[in-house]
């Protein structure tokens, strides 16, 4: 029988291109169905004047919206950019919803854009960033550069980049106009400003955040329904590069505003992931490289998450706790 499915996803220019792709796969899978998009902003898209920490971290600031679709009968599944799920035990006690499918990954590195009328090789003075990830490196890498919070919808950042609006906040600061910005790659390729990039960074200058690159479909756990539409659509190889890589961030249990970094491959038969914890001001930071030939990312992700916390990564993890 023929049934119409609702993926919920937030509505923003690069979530609906995710969601679009998610889409395309399940009606490739099944013509049988039909899969419709529905749309809500998240707090995070409504309000651009406060921290993510102040707005629940990214959970509460982008996944809380969706888990209520779901819970309000609105959608059967969702759409999140991996890196914006919590890895931390509070995000995993919530049984109540899953991951169902994950899409092949795509480009995982960062990019720089610079202001129209900038060369691509000048060194910029001001670059904005809304992840605390890629302001500590972008310190270590730029150490003469003011790095300052930039956050809203990728496109919306770019035209302001261009038009020289600041970042205002609640507290009443704002950042001087910026020279540049650091978003996802795969990012301004979904959404069509991939000629915009002045630079990528590879994965070992900028190790990416945890899942970055993958889009996936969540589902409330009891609707095997919906489970079986997206087992059938589950990228397997991303699959075992999350599980890796998330399994390294539940060690560390870190909060929204960890500087935390991982990134899993498979090459030649073999799974290998590298992690990092950096400290705010990039000055400092510990990683870890391991790999493994049987099929368990889980354990490989938990002895590299333990080994860093041997390295002191909870050091720098509560270092960079956020205090109201």
């Amino acid at each position: 029988m023929s049934r119409v499915f609702k993926i919920g996803t937030r509505a923003s220019t690069m979530a609906v291109r995710q969601t679009e792709a998610i889409v395309r796969a399940l009606q490739d899978a099944f013509p049988e169905h039909r899969f419709e998009m529905v749309t809500r902003p998240a707090d995070a898209d409504l309000d651009l004047k406060s921290r993510l920490g102040a707005l629940g971290g990214k959970g509460g600031a982008f996944v809380t919206a969706m888990h209520e679709m779901m819970l309000a009968g609105e959608a059967d599944m969702v759409m999140h950019s991996l890196k914006d799920l919590p890895g931390n035990d509070e995000y995993y006690e919530d049984t109540r919803f899953a991951i169902g499918a994950c899409l092949p990954r795509s480009d995982a590195r960062d990019a720089m854009v610079v202001r129209r009328g900038l060369a691509a090789d000048a060194a910029p003075a001001v670059i904005g960033t809304s992840s605390v990830r890629r302001a500590a490196f972008l310190r270590r890498l730029f150490p003469g550069a003011a790095v300052v919070p930039f956050r809203g919808a990728a496109d919306k950042r770019i035209a302001r980049l261009d038009d020289g609006v600041p970042m205002e906040f609640n507290y009443g600061g704002r950042t001087p106009p910026l020279d540049a910005l650091l978003l996802a790659k795969s990012g301004l390729e979904r959404i069509g400003l991939q000629d915009r990039i002045a630079r990528v960074f590879s994965r070992e200058e900028m190790c990416p955040a945890v899942g970055q690159g993958v889009v996936v479909a969540e589902y409330a756990a009891g609707n095997g329904e919906v489970r079986r539409l997206l087992q059938a659509i589950n990228h397997r190889p991303t699959m075992w590069c999350y599980q890796a890589e998330r399994a390294l961030l539940r060690v560390l249990n870190g909060h929204c505003d960890s500087p935390i970094a991982a990134h899993a491959w498979i090459e030649g038969g073999v799974l290998k992931l590298h992690g990092v914890v950096i400290s705010l001001d990039g000055r400092s930071l510990v990683e870890v490289r391991d790999e493994t030939l049987s099929a368990d990312p889980i354990a490989l992700g938990s002895r590299a998450g333990k080994r860093l916390n041997d390295l002191g990564a909870q050091t720098i993890i509560a270092e960079t706790r956020y205090i109201d």
